[in-house]
């Protein structure tokens, strides 16, 4: 044979040998760069993870879709890298190559990902559910006839916009609450959409707001002309709609926004809610007035909130003279009202209708008559402490929802609460401040979507707060939210100038140099675009105490003129992902609070080792190294995260006695035992110990082990704890064998267990059944050997289930199940313990190949069905959805002599369950044998119609009540994620 042929061979397979040898012989280097990527795709995702908390905090948002997108695919390929990781260890020699090529390829995949969540625009859009959802709504006094009115110009066809106006405080807001909610339930309009303007609201602000109020997203549009295209035709896809703008100030032109004009034709109403009467004429509105209260009216909700009892005969004179004073203003009567509450002595009436007249008559400049009342409980606050806690919240942006915790911590570095031992008692009095402002109704309590505890001031009572702040002292100059793209100019930087709010802004650029030597308080967080600060910026701020530039994503430098805010209490810079380098602390000696979580600093600041009276540390970041040496200087910290922190010496940290905080990565379990064994019980309120890898958490005292072998020692944990969770740890086969702990823990609310080869069951011994009476969530995903939930005492051998009878408190605080690639288990619940699941939610069962009853049928059950006995009924009253996908082998829900009643069910999703041929009766089945849907029923979500269309069904009604609620969708995209 001629060479040449040779030469092809070499020359073609040659490269691909050379490839082959190099991921043969590179697997270990090539696993350490695949890892090393995982590490930075680990930061990045917690980033974005606590910037979505941060812009989550207004109530009403959702994340975008492609933010979730983007956080499920992360969840996804960490999974895979782990199971890659896996293989590594028991790869044989000539399969080396073939993994090698599979870690290459992840790694590409791997940068490919990070560079995709590099997110530069906001995280979050409005909830499109807002626009479906009830709005809470406070009590309707004497406006029942004016909401009557607006009821019927939005029913009838002769008007299609309504300007609803009035004073602040008069209660219009409150109507068209009302009246959203109202319309809900009406069927004459097919979409419902509120928008609440504000101040400071210009057309493009305007065009995101009623754009993400329906789910869309107007950020990539620019052009003035194509954005208003844009929003016209996705109010039009609503068909016939009501937008209510509530609190509007300036005049639009609806066309040069993108709202097509309300008409008969089109069916569309707008309503909108204005101090102005000028400004809803010029909008073309029908207008309402909203008058101020009745006499008999104003006296009766006067009483709701000062309290009943206080009406004898020696207060009434002088209180009716006070609510007479209210002027008929609902905010102020209930406001002034609030402050009287419990107040029993007629000198005290008499001096607060003296004061309160004087209040009338002397503030003529205030820009709204309600000023005049409110600031009477302004004044009425009986310390000047509450008084500027209370103004400290006008910092914040209009309708913000402010963390309780963030607005405490502010005060303590402000130092508007008294020093104290602990950090808990500061916080004790500072949860009691703002149950005073609460219970005086200056501040109203609320909950974001995270349910994270949060205070909102009322617009009218923040421009109260901004009017005083104006005039009197403290001076503040506010303008966070304004969507401000540069610093006010200098001159509205007064000398006298004490607090300055700018955050949440677009600015890029700080280039003045005011002189504000009063200044204490400068808030510039989150503006995102934030790349450079003047290297003289601060030099004139010699009294600044707090400075806060959490959440500006690109900055990454701070000017050296830092190092000379001798009096600074707090620096703040969490959250800000390109910071490199903070200049030298060692003149701020000071400084009680410094916050470096999730920044890219590579060193501590220079001099961190002289900040003896440091109160608060964060340095939960993989990429800062701490020096040994440093921490026990630092003896005073209460409050300490290294969550991520890298190679922390575990000796330093429990040296540090102080602590009530603490947040840790332990390399390994001899650290973490270490650590415990050295911890006196009790001392810390809060801990999250992440023992070989840093977690997600959701609550205040959490275990996490990852990539760990036990080898059957016991594990340890602390009594109090409330989340554990197990990653990669494969010499588990129960909770019961290592359980020196587990009995104790008696507060375990969170479970989650994953990645587990040898997990069988959770525990399989009785002195151990005290921890699943506490667990509100649990997680089960990626065990191979995973059978049932608790294994008998009887049986350990065998797959058997527990003993009858169900221990009565076992599960009965459960609200969510997830169980996801478990192929071994069969059966989920047995009868017995669904009697205790009283409180369950969500059932989440995925990717589970041997699973056959999701409760269990049993001996009972059979001789039931033999003797023709009565259906078995399991009442799940609190359950809201049910996912059962691929799951190939389901063939009951619950058996044929069962029925489930379960009154709060929202959503079903079945996806890719050929077997299941039935789904039980869900509804209560009334003694004539009408069915009727729950009405917390939304939407019933199913792979295939032919599926749905071969069920079998028990009642002949059944499938006619759910069908309205179906919805097919053949491109459901279940993301066996992590």
């Amino acid at each position: 044979m001629e060479p040449g042929p040779y030469l092809e061979i070499i020359n073609f397979a040659g490269p691909q040998i050379y490839k082959y040898w190099n991921y043969h012989r590179k697997l270990e280097e090539l696993l350490d760069i695949l890892r090393s990527i995982k590490e930075d795709l680990n930061v990045r995702y917690e980033d974005t993870r606590l910037r979505l908390n941060n812009e989550l905090c207004h109530l009403g948002k959702q994340p975008k879709q492609e933010v979730e997108n983007w956080l499920k695919k992360v969840d996804k390929i960490i999974g895979e890298i782990q199971s890659l990781e896996d293989e590594v260890g028991e790869v044989k020699y000539f399969s080396r190559a073939f993994l090698g090529k599979r870690v290459y390829k992840k790694i590409e995949e791997t940068t490919e990902v990070y560079g995709e969540g590099s997110f530069s625009e906001s995280l979050v859009i409005d909830d499109p559910s807002n626009s479906g959802m009830a709005l809470s709504t406070p009590e309707l006094v004497s406006e029942v006839a004016v909401k009557e009115k607006i009821w019927q110009y939005l029913m009838g066809d002769s008007l299609c916009k309504i300007g609803v106006c009035g004073m602040g405080g008069i209660g219009k807001t409150t109507i068209m609450k009302h009246i959203h909610n109202e319309l809900l339930r009406e069927a004459k309009f097919d979409k419902v959409i509120w928008v609440t303007v504000s101040q400071e609201c210009d057309v493009f602000k305007l065009q995101e707001k009623i754009a993400s109020a329906l789910g869309e997203d107007l950020s990539k549009h620019e052009d003035e002309a194509i954005r208003v295209t844009v929003l016209s035709k996705i109010l039009e896809s609503r068909k016939r709609h009501v937008l209510i703008l509530d609190d509007v100030w300036k005049k639009y032109r609806l066309q040069e926004v993108g709202i097509p004009e309300p008409s008969i034709s089109n069916g569309c109403k707008l309503v909108l809610t204005t101090r102005s009467i000028e400004l809803a004429l010029y909008m073309g509105c029908e207008t309402i007035r909203v008058a101020p209260l009745s006499e008999g009216d104003a006296l009766n909700l006067f009483l709701n909130h000062a309290g009943r009892d206080v009406y004898v005969p020696t207060l009434k004179p002088t209180l009716k003279e006070v609510v007479e004073q209210c002027a008929g203003l609902p905010l102020a009567i209930i406001i002034i009202g609030s402050s009287m509450r419990g107040e029993y002595d007629v000198h005290v009436w008499k001096n607060a209708l003296n004061k309160l007249k004087k209040q009338v008559g002397s503030v003529e400049s205030t820009a709204d008559d309600v000023f005049k009342r409110l600031k009477f409980s302004y004044d009425h606050l009986p310390s000047e402490k509450l008084k500027h806690c209370f103004l400290c919240c006008a910092l914040y942006p209009e309708d913000f929802a402010i963390s309780k915790e963030e607005l405490i911590e502010y005060w303590i570095v402000e130092g508007l609460l008294d020093e104290m031992d602990t950090r808990q008692e500061m916080y004790d009095e500072g949860f009691s401040i703002l149950k005073r402002l609460e219970n005086n109704c200056l501040l109203e309590s609320v909950k974001d979507l995270w349910s994270v505890e949060c205070v909102k001031i009322h617009d009218v009572v923040r421009d109260l707060a901004l009017h005083i702040t104006s005039t009197e002292s403290p001076r503040y100059l506010v303008k966070a939210g304004m969507q401000l793209e540069e610093l006010p100019n200098e001159q509205e930087w007064k000398e006298d100038v004490q607090k300055v709010s700018l955050m949440q802004n677009r600015i890029r650029e700080i280039s003045l140099i005011p002189k504000c030597r009063t200044l204490s308080t400068l808030f510039l967080q989150n503006n995102r675009s934030l790349k450079r600060i003047h290297k003289s910026f601060f030099t004139h701020m010699t009294g600044l105490t707090v400075l806060n530039l959490s959440g500006n994503l690109t900055i990454k430098a701070l000017p050296n003129s830092v190092s000379e805010l001798q009096n600074l209490n707090a620096l703040l810079l969490h959250n800000c992902g390109n910071l490199e380098y903070v200049p030298s602390l060692s003149k701020i000696r000071g400084l009680k609070k410094l916050d470096l979580g999730v920044t890219h600093i590579k060193e501590v600041p220079h001099g961190m080792e002289m900040l003896v009276h440091l109160r608060y540390l964060d340095l939960n970041s993989s990429s800062i190294m701490v020096p040994a040496g440093i921490l026990p200087k630092l003896s005073r910290l209460q409050h300490l995260r290294l969550d991520r922190t890298p190679n922390v010496i575990v000796e330093e940290v429990a040296g540090l006695k102080k602590l009530e905080t603490l947040g840790i990565q332990f390399n390994n379990l001899e650290g973490y035992r270490l650590y415990l064994s050295r911890l006196q019980p009790g001392c810390l309120n809060r801990y999250y110990f992440h023992v070989g890898i840093a977690f997600r958490h959701t609550y205040e005292k959490f275990v996490g082990f990852r990539d760990l072998s036990f080898g059957g020692d016991s594990i340890l944990l602390p009594t109090d704890i409330q989340e554990l969770t197990f990653i990669n740890c494969h010499d588990i086969t129960s909770l019961s064998d290592h359980n020196s702990s587990f009995k104790y823990a008696t507060d375990l609310r969170y479970l989650v267990i994953g990645l587990c080869k040898g997990i069988e069951c959770l525990v399989s011994s009785s002195f151990c059944y005290n921890i699943l009476q506490s667990i509100e969530k649990l997680e089960l995903r990626y065990l191979d050997n995973f059978s049932v939930l608790v294994r008998g005492e009887r049986d350990r051998s065998a797959a058997s289930t527990l003993p009858t009878p169900t221990p009565p408190g076992m599960f009965s605080r459960l609200k969510y199940i997830e169980i996801r690639k478990c192929p071994k288990i069969e059966k989920l619940f047995w009868p017995e313990l669904v009697q205790n699941l009283q409180n369950l939610e969500q059932i989440q069962v995925v990717d589970c190949e041997q699973l056959v009853e999701i409760i269990s049928t049993s001996d009972d059950d059979e001789e039931n069905k033999e003797e023709g006995k009565d259906f078995t009924v399991f009442t799940l009253p609190k359950l809201k959805e049910m996912t059962f996908q691929n799951v190939p082998q389901l063939k009951y829900i619950c058996n044929h002599r069962s029925r489930m009643e379960c009154n709060s069910l929202e959503n079903i999703k079945i996806a890719d369950c050929p077997k299941l041929k039935r789904i039980p009766p869900l509804l209560p089945q009334p003694d004539n044998g009408q069915l009727l849907p729950p009405v917390s029923l939304r939407q019933i979500t199913i792979k295939s119609k032919e599926w749905w269309d071969s069920l079998e069904w028990d009642h002949p009604n059944i499938k006619n009540v759910l069908e309205p609620s179906l919805c097919v969708d053949r491109t459901i995209g279940w993301n066996d994620y992590w």
